[in-house]
Formats: C-alpha cells, sequence, structure tokens
C-alpha cells in the first residue's frame, strides 16, 4: 500500500469558553476537512492544568518529564574587614560543595516516615540546583562577595531580628528574574555570645531570592549540613508549603506536631516526620504531590519564577521525542525538546499547554487518534514549531479532535490559532 504523509496548517476562528464548539473558518486550499479527518465536537470535558498529581512522575512515559534545571548564583554579604563570611576560593568551593549536597538529596529521595506503615512512592525530585557562570568574577562562577556593615548579618528572633528583610537583597540581588539568589549569611559574633540566641542552621525564602544563615559555623567539608535548610527554602519558591498543616495543598503528606527529633514520652514520642518542608533533624523527603506541585509550579508559563529555570527546551532534539505507544492523557502542561509520535492505533489527548520546540512536529500515524481538550500548542522561544504530519495508508487515517477552546500558534508562514468571544 502507497503510504502518504499530509501536512497541514490551520486558521481557525474559536470560542473563549472549555465547552463551546470549535469553528474552522480556513484550510489549506488543497486538502479538506474529511481528507485530513479532523473532527470538531461539542463534547465538554473537564479542563484542569493546576491540579499537582498530574505533574507526579509517570514511570511509563519519562520523556515528557523533562529534568528542570534552576540556576543559581551565591552572595556571601560581609563586612568590609572581611572577617566574618567565606570570601574568595573558599566563598566558590562552599557554593559549589552546597549545590552537589542539594542535588545528592533531590536525586536520592527517600522514602517517607509518616503516616506509619505507608507505601507512598518515592521518586527522584525531577529538578536540579545549577550553578551559574559570570566571566566578571575572578572565579568565573557567579559568587559575589557583598560588603554592606549594616546588613551583612542574620537575625531570626528577638531584638534586631532581619530575617524578612530584603534590604540586602535589594541592593546585592543579581538577575533576579532569571537567577536564584542564594544569600549565605552568618550571626553577629555580639549575638552569638548572647545566652539563649537561636544560632542554628536557618533559611528563608524571599521570592526569587532567599537567605539561608549560620554558614561558618561549620568547617567547609561540613557543607552537607545545609543542604535541607537550603532545599527546604528552594521548596518554598517553588510552591511548596510547611508540610505539617492540613492546608499544604498534598494529601500524601498527613498534619502532624512538627517534631525536631523524637521522644520517649510527649506528643513527640515515636516515629516523627522526615520530610523536606517540616522542621525535623533529617528533612529529606518529598512526597508524589509535592514533587508534582515543583513540577507544576515551574511549568506556569506567566509566573515569575519559571525564569528561574535554565531554558533548556528551546533546541530541537530528536532523540527526546516522545513516542507514545499506549493510550496518554495529558492534564498538564508539558516542554517538549522533541517530536511528538503517536503510533498506529493509540490515542493521545493533550490539554493545557505544550511547548514544541522549532522544528519539532507532531505525528499521527495511521489509526492514531490526537485529542485537543481545550488545549494550547505553542513554541516558548518565540520561533515556530513544525506542525502537524497526519499519516494515513490507504483508507486508515490518522484523526484530530478538538474540544473547546484551542489555541495552536508559532506555525510556520505565521499561521496560527486564534480565540475569539462570542
Amino acid at each position: 500500500m502507497k503510504h502518504s504523509t499530509l501536512f497541514f496548517f490551520l486558521l481557525i476562528l474559536i470560542s473563549s469558553s472549555c465547552s463551546k464548539k470549535l469553528k474552522i473558518v480556513n484550510l489549506s486550499a488543497s486538502l479538506d476537512v474529511d481528507e485530513i479527518a479532523v473532527i470538531v465536537s461539542d463534547k465538554k470535558e473537564e479542563c484542569n492544568c493546576i491540579d499537582p498529581t498530574a505533574y507526579i512522575p509517570d514511570d511509563r512515559f519519562p520523556e515528557y518529564q523533562d529534568l528542570k534545571i534552576v540556576q543559581v548564583n551565591f552572595h556571601y554579604p560581609n563586612a568590609s574587614n572581611k572577617q566574618y563570611n567565606w570570601t574568595g576560593k573558599d566563598a566558590v568551593t562552599f557554593s559549589k560543595k552546597l549545590i552537589n549536597a542539594c542535588n545528592y538529596q533531590l536525586i536520592n529521595n527517600i522514602k517517607m516516615n509518616l503516616p506509619e506503615g505507608n507505601d507512598t512512592p518515592v521518586y527522584d525530585a525531577g529538578y536540579r540546583l545549577e550553578l551559574a557562570e559570570d566571566k566578571n568574577t575572578e572565579s568565573g562562577m557567579a559568587v559575589y562577595e557583598d560588603v554592606d556593615d549594616e546588613n551583612w548579618f542574620y537575625i531570626k528572633k528577638g531584638k534586631g531580628k532581619n530575617n524578612y528583610s530584603r534590604t540586602i537583597i535589594k541592593k546585592f540581588a543579581v538577575n533576579e528574574d532569571s537567577l536564584l539568589n542564594f544569600f549565605a549569611m552568618v550571626y553577629p559574633p555580639d549575638s552569638l555570645k548572647v545566652e539563649g540566641f537561636s544560632s542554628g542552621r536557618a533559611g528563608i525564602a524571599l521570592g526569587t531570592s532567599l537567605k539561608i544563615a549560620g554558614v561558618k559555623k561549620h568547617p567547609i567539608n561540613e557543607v552537607w549540613k545545609f543542604a535541607s535548610v537550603s532545599n527546604h527554602e528552594v521548596g518554598h519558591v517553588f510552591g511548596l508549603r510547611h508540610s505539617w498543616y492540613k492546608n499544604d495543598g498534598c494529601d500524601d503528606t498527613p498534619p502532624h506536631p512538627n517534631c525536631w527529633a523524637s521522644t520517649k514520652d510527649g506528643k513527640c514520642a515515636g516515629v516523627i516526620s522526615n520530610n523536606m518542608m517540616d522542621y525535623n533533624n533529617i528533612q529529606r523527603a518529598l512526597s508524589p504531590c509535592q514533587i508534582g506541585t515543583v513540577m507544576k509550579t515551574m511549568h506556569r508559563i506567566n509566573s515569575k519564577v519559571r525564569g528561574l529555570i535554565k531554558k533548556d527546551w528551546c533546541t530541537y532534539n530528536p532523540e527526546k521525542s516522545l513516542i507514545v505507544r499506549e493510550d496518554l492523557e495529558l492534564n498538564r502542561s508539558v516542554d517538549m525538546k522533541g517530536d511528538i509520535i503517536i503510533e498506529e492505533d493509540i490515542t493521545l489527548r493533550l490539554s493545557c499547554r505544550t511547548h514544541m520546540p522549532a522544528g519539532a512536529k507532531i505525528i499521527v500515524k495511521p489509526g492514531a487518534k490526537l485529542i485537543l481538550n481545550a488545549a494550547r500548542i505553542h513554541n516558548d522561544c518565540g520561533k515556530s514549531w513544525g506542525g502537524f504530519d497526519i499519516q494515513s495508508i490507504g483508507n486508515k487515517k490518522g484523526m484530530i479532535e478538538y474540544l473547546g477552546d484551542v489555541r495552536i500558534e508559532n506555525l510556520p508562514n505565521s499561521l496560527s490559532i486564534e480565540s475569539d468571544s462570542e
């Protein structure tokens, strides 16, 4: 049988509601609707792109769960005498070692302690931290020594409390729209001498910057001690809440007394939490819902924190193509790096937003079906993608079905799909 490949580009006018009918205004002059098997439906299907459970890792399809890289820099506030914080090569070494320690924990996620006897799955966190480069520094890395005699220290409780202050951030943050600024801070020596002064490892997230404190209380070879508190604050940046509360947004993180360590009796007797977003002496475990929450936040196209993610999805890589060999329903946003290939007699449903890199295609093989349910397909990098490739063998044709408010943007030759409210 002769195998034919049909390429088409659509310019259509659609309604603004998920359940409204899509109306085709214009097609390529050489093709008609029956030929390319496009179906328009009034069928209403639920549109929910913000459910974190939709972003939980799926071992069947790792291709659409691309690893996200958070780019960071480091600041070491100090007094003008440079006596209190890490400087020079020590600051760079501390930064690199802390990044490595944080990533080790993200890769080697551990099983949840709570609820006792749980069978909660354990997944790689799905993101990493990466120290940015800066050719203007002596080390070539984005590591800075900030001199400010009035704001170089960190106090989290009592007199002089400044952990929530953004003064040091406003003064020294670099590229806050594209880099997560780590301010590695120290406690003032005079305060350390005061009985009862809180001087343990601490941190706070403030927009697209964060502070961690107490960094010079330990030698550099003990930098791993700061990994958990750093990952905790990064978690806040990307949408995670303290998980001892009932309303943290995740059903797989049970409420609990938030104990630092287990005790022989009282509310902290027995098994305590080891979750990264609690205050405990482990802070290592991330639940599937928490990972989904971070991924959901990282895929929000207009959020400030998405700018902190290394934009490595712009360049087309055929080795990163998603080959759909069993029916798949995606109710989540996706940043593709290669093609989407739907094998024969398989159905793929895309809802939400799908980024396609420059030149990449969505290939619908004979007998396959692509359902676009209130979907937006676009290129997030200001370029055009390759459009649709609907294939057929004889009477066996690929098919596309449109449900609701579909937007297809950045097609070749400046063609696109636009919305227009009725």
